[in-house]
């Protein structure tokens, strides 16, 4: 699921303390459109539901284990192959 076919790329999305909780899982992996942003994907991953909204407003991003912001597309990254996004809510690193 980790493939790259072009138009959709794997993503694997770690959840960390308050996300974890509000996604209701440490780890999610999604097939998805590379239009989408950091945090757009992240939401897609976490079943989108308003905890996890709030928590994500407040949370920093690590992609590839460099901070980026949340409004940064997929397709910006120069390489999409394993792309990990970490989710670090405020006192967990974030």
């Amino acid at each position: 699921m980790r493939e790259n076919d072009g138009d959709t790329v794997g993503v694997q999305v770690r959840f960390f303390a308050a996300a974890a909780e509000a996604a209701g899982a440490d780890v999610a992996t999604v097939q998805v459109v590379r239009d989408l942003s950091v945090v757009e994907t992240v939401a897609q991953a976490g079943g989108c539901g308003s905890d996890l909204n709030r928590v994500l407003s407040v949370s920093s991003y690590l992609v590839g284990g460099l901070r980026e912001p949340g409004q940064k597309k997929l397709a910006d990254f120069p390489d999409l192959t394993n792309l990990t996004i970490d989710v670090l809510p405020p006192f967990a690193g974030g």
